[in-house]
This record gives structure tokens, sequence and C-alpha cells, in this order.
């Protein structure tokens, strides 16, 4: 690995910076799945006259 090819420790934690962003956007985005999903089935739950709480506020 020569010189140039070499990366410096700023542009690796860049860019370990931007992987942890992106994940965090994954992980938002199935956090969201899952509070609609329970979200339905609360709804169905509650068509049918079953009495709930909700475990998300």
């Amino acid at each position: 690995m020569s010189s140039t090819d070499a990366e410096t420790i700023y542009e690796r934690v860049a860019k370990l910076e931007d992987e942890i962003a992106l994940l965090r956007n994954e992980v938002d985005v199935l956090k969201k799945a899952l509070r609609n999903k329970i979200a339905r089935h609360e709804v169905s739950m509650l068509k049918k006259g079953k009495d709930i709480t909700s475990i998300i506020d």
C-alpha cells in the first residue's frame, strides 16, 4: 500500500460517521414500520371489541 493509497484516520472516521448515519436512518424506518404494524393490530383488536393497552406512547 503506497502513501497515496493510505487512508488517514480522519477519512476513516468520516466514513464511519456516514455509515452510522445510514444505520440510524434504517433503524428509524424499521421503528416506524413496527409502530404502524402495532397500531394496525390495535385497531383490529378494538374493532373486535377487545380491550387493549398500547405499548407505544
